[in-house]
């Protein structure tokens, strides 16, 4: 019996440190608009890299290429799906935002603006002031180049909650039309 109590306090343990472990990821990215790239990597405790490349477009949508011999193609026609699918984008939560864009004077009243936007994003969504620099960097001709550092944190306990009230919600919405179907 004393067995059976110490294995299920172990499982029970390793249950709750799975779900309420804090996973920390990174985002880096950069964006050059005269050579038309996208570079990014997503890393998590910013020691193991996830994924990382550039992304360029073509006739028919994005490329992502991820290695030099492979590359993932998305259309334009396949992003809008994929959007409405389940997004758990919104279960992260943003802990610190560096920004840093490079321009010419042509560009610099529109990327002000996205500055103070975005300062304002983060504050409004309970940010701290020593978590978000912005440095903008004035320089001589055409040029437009954003790099960004994103700090997120999450862990299995909110992704579960949000995908419990994904469900929820699609539940909600079938028997609203099983019911308005058998009405009529």
């Amino acid at each position: 019996m004393d067995r059976f109590f110490i294995i299920l306090s172990l499982v029970l343990l390793a249950v709750g440190v799975l779900l309420f472990f804090p996973i920390w990821l990174d985002l880096d990215a950069h964006y050059d608009m005269n050579r038309n790239r996208f570079a990014f990597l997503v890393s998590a405790y910013k020691k193991i890299k996830l994924i990382g490349g550039y992304a360029t477009t073509y006739q028919g949508g994005v490329a992502l290429h991820i290695t030099p011999e492979k590359a993932i193609l998305v259309d334009y026609s396949e992003m809008d799906g994929k959007r409405k699918k389940f997004s758990f984008m919104k279960s992260f939560r943003l802990k610190s935002f560096v920004l840093t864009t490079e321009t010419g004077a042509e560009y610099l009243l529109g990327v002000s603006l996205a500055h103070i936007a975005l300062r304002s994003y983060f504050f409004a969504i309970d940010g701290k002031q020593e978590n978000v620099r912005n440095n903008l960097w004035l320089t001589d001709g055409d040029v437009l180049r954003v790099t960004g550092h994103l700090t997120l944190f999450f862990n299995l306990f909110i992704l579960l909650m949000e995908f419990f009230k994904f469900l929820k919600e699609k539940i909600r919405i079938l028997c609203q039309k099983k019911t308005k179907n058998s009405i009529i």
